[in-house]
Order: C-alpha cells, then sequence, then structure tokens
C-alpha cells in the first residue's frame, strides 16, 4: 500500500509523457494531473475517455472544452476554487502547489507594502463587485501588472468578467500542463 502511495506520490513530482498519460488508468491519469485545475478535479476526470492524445494541445482542447460545456454554476464554482492574488503569508499552506508556485515566481514578495495593501484592498473590492476572486495568469503577467490590470477589468460587466477568468483560467492549465507533459518524450 505504502509503496503505491510512493510512487504516486512521485508520479505528481515528476514529468510524465503523453504515451503514459494515454495508457494510465483513471487514477493515475487524475493524479498525474492533479492540481492543473484549482480544487476542480473533474475536469481532468472529463478527459480521461477523450484519448489518446497526440499532443499537449488535444489534451488541452478538450480541458478547454469541458470548462466551456459546463454549467453557469459549475464555471463560476470553478473561479471560486482559486485563490486570491498576493496570498497572505497564513493563507499559503492552502494553495495549491502550482499556486504557491506561481505567486512566488510573479514577485509578489518584491513589491513594496503600500502597492501590496492597495492591492489587497482593490482585490477585495472585486471579489465584492463580482462574487468571486479576481483571475490572471501570473505565468504571463508579473505582480507589477496585476493592479492595472485589476482595475481595468472591474470596469466589465459580470458576464464579461466571468469569461475573462475562464480565459485566464485556461492560460493557467495551459502553463500547469506543460510543466507536467514531458514534451521530448511524447
Amino acid at each position: 500500500m505504502w509503496v503505491a502511495i510512493h510512487k504516486l506520490i512521485k508520479l505528481r513530482m515528476s514529468a510524465v509523457s503523453l504515451h503514459q498519460l494515454n495508457k494510465f488508468d483513471n487514477v493515475k491519469y487524475s493524479s498525474a494531473l492533479e492540481g492543473v485545475y484549482e480544487h476542480s478535479p473533474w475536469i481532468i476526470q472529463k478527459t480521461f475517455n477523450d484519448r489518446p492524445f497526440n499532443t499537449v494541445e488535444e489534451l488541452h482542447d478538450a480541458c478547454v472544452s469541458s470548462i466551456n460545456s459546463a454549467s453557469h454554476d459549475t464555471q463560476l464554482s470553478l473561479i471560486r476554487a482559486h485563490p486570491d492574488l498576493a496570498a497572505k503569508l497564513e493563507q499559503i499552506p492552502k494553495l495549491t502547489r502550482f499556486s504557491q508556485k506561481e505567486q512566488s515566481k510573479a514577485g509578489f514578495s518584491s513589491l513594496p507594502l503600500a502597492v501590496i495593501n492597495q492591492l489587497r484592498n482593490e482585490l477585495v473590492r472585486y471579489r465584492q463587485l463580482f462574487g468571486h476572486p479576481f483571475i490572471l495568469c501570473l505565468a504571463e503577467n508579473s505582480a507589477i501588472d496585476v493592479l492595472p490590470i485589476l482595475k481595468e477589468r472591474m470596469q466589465s460587466d459580470s458576464n464579461t468578467e466571468r469569461t475573462a477568468c475562464l480565459i485566464q483560467i485556461s492560460r493557467i492549465g495551459w502553463h500547469r500542463l506543460c510543466s507536467i507533459i514531458d514534451s521530448n518524450n511524447l
């Protein structure tokens, strides 16, 4: 039993080829891609029967299709499953390993305290306005980009903003899939 658990943990931490993913059973497949979509394993699980995937793009497209075909309430649940940006120290242990890495890499800790406080205040206003956290792909934006983008997107209506969040979630998923799948050994 412990050997199987150790193998699953090791699998989650190392790159995997598409060839391997295409041959995995449902448990290994889901485990290998765990966390790609923040606390929303249903997206990966829906793609299991779409295999085999010949490219990472095909897998990503299947994930995006699952998101886009989900009900409005399910999409909102997906958005709400994401953490706030610029997480406070006490929130960091609750973040997925992907979110911890992305938020650290974005450079929030290098922002002046006044900017961090302004950002956090605006994030609270955003959540009150839209009823969900602000989503932005940190692999494509740095901490310094967040506040101007946030202020601009706060001018949107709720449907436009929900769509913007889903697009950002798709971008986040793309980068996470690319970090897991060994593209040298497809």
